[in-house]
């Protein structure tokens, strides 16, 4: 149970997610495709690396978290959708806007993995991009549900977003809804002068027992900051640029880490600065 935003202030634009889960091995990726540069944040869901969020150089950000359904809910995907996790190649490799994707959308319909045992429970995406464009797209019975953005900024808890277009901020209610309210007020109340250490003030306070790391991009400077689970005030930056992540708290003295082969395990990296 996540907590993501994009945020367009008067200095900055801003993403941010708290990802919240029981304890699983967790990817950093950064590789270059054609003439961009892509970043991957993944987690081991069933023996398999699932993309959570990623980011390019184009400034395009892209992030899958739960959502609760109203009971009875039922979606109607079928073998010709388009299966969620495919969305994060299309968008970061093949787009560099918000708009870019949503053509390319609107010709397909989406569909996200469900659990038996959970009928209710799926997933939902927010996508967003350097110029202000962003909306959260969710499963709908034959069609997709887009919530566009309609102010300076767009959060996604676990509740969805589509039951709400007309609705105050603080009359949402569902899994995420404290959060919601309370991250809204924090960016609303900041929005003038927001930037990275007011995302993670909102991370803070949308933070939970199982968030296992919290993650802030800054796009016009293609940089990635990242805190995790086991000390969520230490930080490290990830520069897209040149492709290496380095410590924020004087730890190895700063040495920076190049992505060998694009990939570096969280565990891994927690080792070596043990």
């Amino acid at each position: 149970m996540c907590t993501s935003f994009a945020v367009y202030g008067q200095e900055k634009t801003i993403y941010g997610m708290n990802f919240d889960t029981d304890e699983i091995d967790l990817k950093l990726k950064v590789f270059c495709y054609n003439d961009k540069n892509i970043f991957y944040f993944s987690g081991l869901l069933d023996n398999i690396y699932r993309d959570i969020a990623g980011f390019n150089s184009e400034g395009l950000f892209i992030c899958t978290q739960a959502v609760k359904y109203s009971p009875g809910f039922k979606s109607s995907c079928n073998e010709n959708d388009w299966f969620a996790f495919d969305i994060f190649d299309e968008a970061l490799k093949k787009t560099r806007k918000t708009s870019e994707f949503f053509e390319i959308l609107n010709k397909r319909v989406i569909s996200y993995p469900r659990n038996p045992l959970f009928p209710d429970l799926g997933l939902h995406t927010i996508i967003a991009d350097k110029t202000g464009d962003a909306f959260i797209l969710e499963e709908g019975i034959d069609t997709n549900i887009i919530s566009r953005i309609n102010n300076d900024f767009i959060i996604m808890t676990n509740f969805p977003n589509g039951d709400f277009k007309e609705a105050n901020y603080n009359k949402v209610y569902g899994i995420g809804a404290d959060r919601y309210i309370s991250a809204h007020e924090y960016i609303d109340n900041n929005i003038h002068s927001f930037g990275i250490n007011e995302a993670f003030e909102v991370l803070r306070k949308t933070s939970q027992e199982n968030t296992l790391c919290s993650i802030v991009f800054e796009p016009l400077k293609n940089e990635v900051y990242i805190s995790f689970k086991t000390d969520l005030s230490k930080k490290w930056k990830i520069s897209m640029i040149e492709k290496t992540i380095q410590s924020l708290d004087g730890l190895l003295s700063n040495n920076k880490i190049h992505f060998t082969n694009g990939e570096i395990f969280v565990n891994d990296l927690i080792s070596l600065y043990k």
